[in-house]
């Protein structure tokens, strides 16, 4: 698999997981790639663990964490 490939298919799990209503909760950084963890505030159990290894992944899930912190912050 090409590492544009393996982008995009850690791109889609990440795009899957925010259209069904889940947020990121932790990130944890390991030298394997990062462990990230999901929540959906609603669903039961509604929790999903991902470990992102491609560079590009990383960089796209860190964007959308900072922009889920902005708004977070805009609504207190």
């Amino acid at each position: 698999m090409s590492h544009y490939e393996a982008f995009l298919e850690e791109k889609l799990k990440i795009d899957n997981l925010f259209k069904r209503g889940y947020t990121i909760t932790s990130v944890q950084g390991t030298l394997d790639g990062d462990v990230v963890e999901f929540e959906h505030k609603t669903l039961k159990p509604g929790k999903e663990t991902i470990l992102f290894t491609n560079p590009d992944s990383r960089k796209y899930f860190a964007t959308l964490y900072i922009k889920q912190r902005q708004k977070e912050e805009e609504v207190k």
